[in-house]
C-alpha cells in the first residue's frame, strides 16, 4: 500500500486547537486488504535540531510514537484501488509545554491479507507546534526565484516550425515558467529573470566596417533607430510574456541577470571566457523598458561557493556595471559556534553577501510535485521551526530561500506553501532588499580557513571547494576553454557568411545570439544542448557557403597577353555582394596582372569575372580560385581552372618560319621546272630543216 496526505488544517498546531489531516491509500498488490484502518501517531519527544527533522523525513529516525486518531476505510480495499480518509486529532492529544516545538507525526495504514498476514504502510511528516507564550524571535525570511529559459537547443537559429513550437512550450501557457510566475505572482518574492526569455535581442550589425583579426565578441543589444526590430514568430508569445511579467512587476523585487544568464563559476576563471562576460554584463538590460526597472548589479553564479579569487574575477567581470553583491551559499560560510548563519553577509573584501540556506531551498524546490505537496510544506514548516531553535532568543535573524535554475514548481503547491507561512508567527516576511541593506552595514568577515570555500579563504584549494559546492548545483558545467576557443572563429564566420547577404540582420542576429547562449548555465547537465547548437550554427554558415562556388574549367590561352574569363555561380535565392575571388597559379608560367574586385551576383545567377593575364611560358597552369567574404570567410569549395598556355614569342616564330621555308621551297620547286621545260622545247630550225 502506498499513503499519500492531500492536507494537513491547519499546518501547525496552537494550544484548544484541532488538527484534520485528509490522506488516501492505494492498494499496489494484486489482493484485497480486509479491515483497512488509518491511524495518525504523534512521537513522544520533539525533534530538536535539524539533522533530526532531516533523519525523521527520510524514515531513518525512530522513536515511540502514540495513536492519537483513528479511522476505518471499510472492510475491503480492492486492488489496484483507492480509498479517502480523514483524521482528526483532538487539540487535548497535542502537546504545547514548550513555547514551540517540532512533533514528529506518522499516519499509517493497516490491514489484513487473505492469508492472515498484516500489511502496513506508513508516511513520515511533522506537526509543528506552538504554546500560548511566544518566548522566541521570529525569523525573516526573503525568497529568490529564478526566471530562466529552458536548455533547448531548439529555441535558438533561425525561423522555423520546430523554434516557434520550442518557445511555446518553453514560455507558453503549461510551460515551466508559466507555473513558476502564477505560482509566485502574489507573493513577496524576488524574480531574477534572465533577458532571453523574452526573445533574441537586436544584434547591430556592421558588416562595412573593417574586420578585426581579433574580433571581440558582443552581446545582443536592443533595437536602435539604425536597427529596426526584425519580425519574429515568437514575438506574440514573448509580448505576452512581458505584459505578465509587467502587471505582476510592482509586487516583486526584480533582478536582471546577464543576457542569457552565463555561467558565472565556470566561465570567468578562463582567460577568454572573462572577456565574453564583460560583453554580456556591459550591455544594458532589456527589462527596464519591457517589465519594469530591474536590478543589474548583483552576480548570482549557478555554484554557491565563494572565494577571494572568484569575487575578483567577479568584480572584473562587472567592471563597467558594477557590482554591488552576490549571492552564495550559507553553508560556505563561517557559522556561529556551528549554527546556520544569517542571510545578510558581507565577505572579507568588504562584497556585500546573500546567503541562501540550502536545506530550505531544497525542500522548496520539491514543490514541483502536487501528490507530495502537503509533506513538502510540513517539512519546510518544520525544518524553519528547527531553524528558529537554533538560536531563539536572537533577534533580527534572517533566511534566504534560493532556488535553482531548474526549479519547477506546482503553482497550486506553491500558493498552498505562502498561505501556510504566511500564518506561521515564528516567520515574518521580508525583502532581499533588505536583506541587502543589512549586509552593507555589517563589518567584513574574518578570512575562513578548511573547506568552507568562503570568500574570504586565500588557501582554499579549487579541487576540495568543487568536492563541497553547494548541493543544488545542477552538474558540472560542459564549457571548457577548448569549447569558449571555438567562439571567436564561428562569430568571424558569420559576420562574414552575413556580410555578402542584401539584409544581413537576421542571419546575424540569430546566429549571434545562439553564440551568447553558449555560455548559459543552463546546459549544466545537458551538454548535448552545445554539440546541438554548434552543429546548427555551422550547418547553417555551410549552406550559404556551399551555395557560391567557381565553375571549374580548362581553357587555351594562346597569347602574350589577353583576357582570361573565370565564372562564379551563386545559387542562393538572394544576391550576394562583396564576394572576393583570388586566384594564384600554381606555376609562374602564367601571371595574373590584377585580382578582380568585390563582385555582385545576382540571386540564382551566375557572372563571368575577366582577368588580366600574361602568359611567360608555355605549358598546362593550374591556377587555384578562392572565393571568400571580405574578412576571410571562405565561400564555397577551392576549385581549379587549368589553362593550356601556349604564348605568341614562342610559337609564332616556329609557324613564320615554317611559312617561309614552305614558300622557299615551292618557289624552288617552280623555278626549277620552269627551266626543265624549256630545255625539251623543239627550236625552230630544227623544225625548218626536216
Amino acid at each position: 500500500m502506498t499513503v499519500s496526505l492531500r492536507t494537513i488544517t491547519p499546518a501547525f498546531a496552537v494550544p484548544k486547537s484541532a488538527i484534520t489531516i485528509i490522506g488516501s491509500v492505494h492498494n499496489d498488490g494484486s489482493v484485497a486488504i480486509a479491515t483497512p484502518v488509518a491511524l495518525a501517531l504523534i512521537g513522544n519527544s520533539p525533534l530538536t535540531s535539524r539533522e533530526a527533522v532531516s533523519s525523521w523525513a527520510t524514515s531513518t529516525g525512530e522513536q515511540p510514537v502514540a495513536e492519537v486518531a483513528r479511522t476505518s476505510l471499510g472492510k475491503t480495499l480492492a486492488p489496484g484501488s483507492v480509498a479517502t480518509f480523514s483524521l482528526r486529532i483532538p487539540a487535548t492529544a497535542i502537546s504545547h509545554a514548550q513555547s514551540f516545538a517540532v512533533l514528529p507525526l506518522r499516519v499509517d495504514v493497516v490491514g489484513t491479507t487473505p492469508a492472515s498476514t498484516q500489511e502496513l504502510a506508513d508516511l513520515h511528516t511533522f506537526l509543528p507546534a506552538l504554546a500560548a507564550i511566544k518566548a522566541y524571535e521570529p525569523l525573516s525570511i526573503a525568497w529568490l526565484v529564478p526566471l530562466t529559459l529552458e536548455p533547448d537547443p531548439a529555441l535558438h537559429g533561425m525561423d522555423s516550425h520546430a523554434r516557434t513550437a520550442a518557445w511555446t512550450k518553453a514560455i507558453g501557457p503549461g510551460s515551466r515558467l508559466e507555473g513558476l510566475i502564477r505560482g509566485t505572482e502574489d507573493a513577496n518574492v524576488t524574480w531574477a529573470i534572465d533577458p532571453a526569455i523574452l526573445g533574441p535581442r537586436q544584434t547591430p550589425t556592421a558588416v562595412n566596417a573593417s574586420p578585426s583579426p581579433h574580433p571581440t565578441p558582443s552581446a545582443s543589444v536592443p533595437p536602435t533607430a539604425d536597427t529596426p526590430a526584425i519580425a519574429d514568430p515568437v514575438t506574440e508569445a514573448t509580448a505576452a510574456l512581458a505584459r505578465q511579467l509587467k502587471a505582476d512587476a510592482p509586487r516583486h523585487t526584480l533582478w536582471s541577470l546577464p543576457y542569457a544568464d552565463p555561467d558565472l563559476a565556470a566561465v570567468l576563471p578562463l582567460t577568454y571566457g572573462n572577456q565574453l562576460l564583460s560583453a554580456l554584463i556591459s550591455h544594458a538590460s532589456i527589462l527596464r523598458v519591457a517589465v519594469g526597472p530591474a536590478r543589474t548589479d548583483i552576480a548570482w553564479p549557478v555554484e554557491g561557493t565563494l572565494t577571494t579569487q572568484s569575487e575578483a574575477l567577479l568584480r572584473r567581470a562587472y567592471a563597467s556595471a558594477g557590482l554591488s553583491a552576490a549571492v552564495t551559499s550559507a553553508s560556505t560560510l563561517t557559522g556561529q559556534n556551528g549554527d546556520t548563519g544569517d542571510a545578510s553577509r558581507k565577505s572579507s573584501g568588504g562584497l556585500p553577501l546573500l546567503a541562501y540556506d540550502e536545506a530550505l531551498s531544497r525542500t522548496f524546490a520539491q514543490t514541483s510535485s502536487r501528490t507530495t505537496g502537503a509533506i513538502t510544506i510540513q517539512r519546510f514548516l518544520a525544518d524553519s521551526m528547527a531553524l528558529l531553535g537554533e538560536r531563539p532568543g536572537t533577534r533580527n535573524r534572517s533566511v534566504l530561500v534560493a532556488e535553482p535554475r531548474t526549479f519547477a514548481g506546482d503553482p497550486t503547491v506553491l500558493r498552498s506553501l505562502f498561505a501556510a507561512i504566511a500564518t506561521a508567527p515564528w516567520l515574518t516576511p521580508t525583502t532581499t532588499e533588505a536583506l541587502l541593506a543589512a549586509s552593507e552595514k555589517l563589518a567584513p568577515e574574518a578570512p575562513s580557513v578548511g573547506l568552507t570555500g568562503s570568500a574570504g579563504s586565500p588557501t582554499a584549494s579549487p579541487t576540495k571547494l568543487q568536492a563541497a559546492s553547494d548541493p543544488l548545483s545542477p552538474g558540472a558545467s560542459p564549457l571548457t576553454a577548448a569549447q569558449l576557443g571555438t567562439i571567436p572563429r564561428t562569430s568571424s564566420a558569420i559576420a562574414g557568411i552575413a556580410s555578402i547577404l542584401d539584409d544581413p540582420r537576421l542571419f546575424t542576429q540569430r546566429w549571434t545570439d545562439a553564440q551568447d547562449q553558449l555560455l548559459s548555465a543552463r546546459w549544466r547537465g545537458h551538454p548535448s544542448g552545445l554539440t546541438a547548437i554548434d552543429d546548427a550554427t555551422t550547418a547553417a554558415i555551410s549552406q550559404v557557403s556551399r551555395s557560391v562556388s567557381v565553375s571549374p574549367s580548362s581553357v587555351n590561352f594562346f597569347a602574350d597577353r589577353g583576357v582570361l574569363q573565370v565564372t562564379v555561380v551563386n545559387n542562393l535565392l538572394v544576391p550576394i555582394h562583396d564576394v572576393h575571388l583570388t586566384l594564384t597559379p600554381a606555376q609562374p608560367r602564367l601571371r595574373i596582372e590584377h585580382q578582380p574586385g568585390p563582385l555582385k551576383i545576382g540571386a540564382r545567377s551566375r557572372t563571368n569575372v575577366p582577368l588580366q593575364v600574361t602568359s611567360i611560358a608555355a605549358g598546362l597552369v593550374r591556377i587555384e580560385a578562392v572565393l571568400t567574404t571580405r574578412n576571410g570567410t571562405p565561400l564555397g569549395q577551392n576549385a581549379d581552372v587549368n589553362v593550356r598556355v601556349q604564348p605568341t614569342s614562342t610559337w609564332i616564330y616556329w609557324v613564320l618560319g615554317s611559312l617561309a621555308s614552305i614558300v622557299l621551297v615551292l618557289g624552288t620547286y617552280r623555278s626549277l621546272r620552269r627551266g626543265s621545260t624549256r630545255a625539251s622545247r623543239p627550236t625552230a630550225t630544227g623544225a625548218s630543216s626536216q
